[in-house]
């Protein structure tokens, strides 16, 4: 059993890192919840609001989420901290999620599950669940798409009209995130990195971790939930002759890129390829789960929008729609959100007719005249991965001459 001396050191070497030292909220949340430990308290929800961030008696948890929302980025920021600077600790500061009693295991125990490693044999089950509800989702949706009939005003609308006449094949790329495989405690396990999210930036940490035995990428992907129920609303728009192809953005060629018109799902860290499609509108975008924006450029000013909570509870996330030229006569449409409540309300947005009226109206007001090719932001107010509220915060064409991709 750990000291207290040696439980202080743990707590002093956290608060000195970079991810906390200059975030005075997060280093007193954490040293009451430690002195907390210490006398074997497990704190209530209405302690903590009060004295640690200074609320009033009558707080109330139902009203407020803000002590649960602090909590579950600590301990977002603990994982950050014991996937870098901590990585070697032998002993880690735990906070049960439901809890706010601070446990410390030891870095080796079964509880590691830091920044995504798990267990081989549920990863595997994970792959084949996942694969299974993609092929019925996806199947199942085009069996109905033939059955039923679409509202010609949606297959006819300008945002839509590019991939319905076009005669290419029409490609769906799944945004898919990046996984290893490492040599850990004798065994094999899958480890997920937040800031490895490309096969170069694997190569780098490779290049980085001589003394890891890292044997490669996983050959299989993994698709996140959105990507999988997204595709019944997006097939709504195509037509029972098609040639559908469906795909992992990891998988993604150049040759893809030129002989189909495409539609992704997925996230900003998901993007592989598709990245260099935002360079010419976005200035920077992160997808660091302690620090997630995107950033335009505009003439005088960059507009940064930044998502915030936590999906499980109280969050404000946000989605790309961005529709543009491909390099061969065809046409890309990319929906990319942090977490799949941003991607839910856009796809939904976007295959509703009036909307789509609505959409047009918003742009001849604004640009006098509806682009063929434009960006879209929208922003999703919610609570448990359900958006309450939608809005459209940024819009703007996209002249295919300036486009600076191909």
């Amino acid at each position: 059993m750990l000291s207290e001396e040696a439980k202080r050191k743990i707590l002093e070497n956290i608060l000195e890192s970079e991810g906390f030292k200059s975030s005075d909220t997060y280093k007193k949340l954490l040293t009451y919840l430690f002195e907390a430990s210490l006398r074997n308290e497990d704190p209530k929800e209405i302690t903590i609001a009060i004295n640690v961030f200074n609320k009033g008696t009558d707080f109330n948890p139902a009203e407020d989420s803000s002590v649960r929302v602090y909590a579950s980025n600590l301990r977002k920021k603990l994982d950050h901290f014991y996937a870098n600077e901590g990585k070697e600790d032998k002993y880690r500061i735990k906070i049960p999620k439901g809890h706010y009693k601070l446990e410390f295991v030891p870095a080796t125990s079964k509880v590691r599950k830091v920044m995504g490693m798990y267990n081989k044999k549920i990863v595997w089950s994970l792959v084949g669940l996942v694969v299974l509800l993609a092929g019925i989702a996806f199947y199942s949706s085009i069996k109905l798409s033939i059955l039923k009939s679409t509202s010609s005003d949606i297959v006819n609308n300008p945002v839509w009209l590019n991939i319905t006449e076009s005669p290419n094949p029409k490609l769906i790329v799944l945004g898919n995130d990046l996984f290893f495989l490492e040599i850990l405690d004798g065994e094999e396990t899958i480890v997920r990195k937040h800031y490895v999210n490309t096969k170069e930036e694997f190569e780098q940490y490779k290049a980085a971790h001589p003394d890891k035995k890292i044997i490669g990428i996983t050959p299989y992907p993994f698709f996140p939930k959105i990507d999988i129920s997204t595709i019944p609303i997006l097939v709504k728009i195509l037509k029972a002759k098609d040639k559908l192809i469906l795909k992992a953005s990891s998988e993604l060629s150049a040759t893809d890129l030129l002989e189909n018109d495409i539609i992704f799902l997925g996230s900003f860290r998901s993007l592989h390829f598709l990245r260099y499609l935002l360079r010419d509108t976005l200035t920077e975008y992160s997808s660091d789960p302690d620090n997630m924006y995107i950033r335009f450029r505009e003439k005088d000013t960059t507009l940064t929008f930044r998502q915030s909570g936590e999906p499980g509870l109280e969050h404000i996330d946000y989605c790309l729609f961005r529709k543009i030229p491909g390099p061969n006569k065809n046409t890309i449409y990319l929906f990319i959100s942090f977490f799949e409540a941003g991607i839910s309300v856009a796809t939904q947005y976007m295959l509703d007719e009036n909307n789509l009226n609505n959409l047009e109206e918003m742009m001849k007001k604004k640009f006098g005249y509806m682009p063929e090719y434009f960006d879209v932001l929208f922003e999703s107010r919610g609570y448990s991965r359900t958006a309450f509220k939608t809005s459209i915060e940024y819009m703007r064409p996209i002249s295919p001459n300036k486009l600076p991709i191909w």
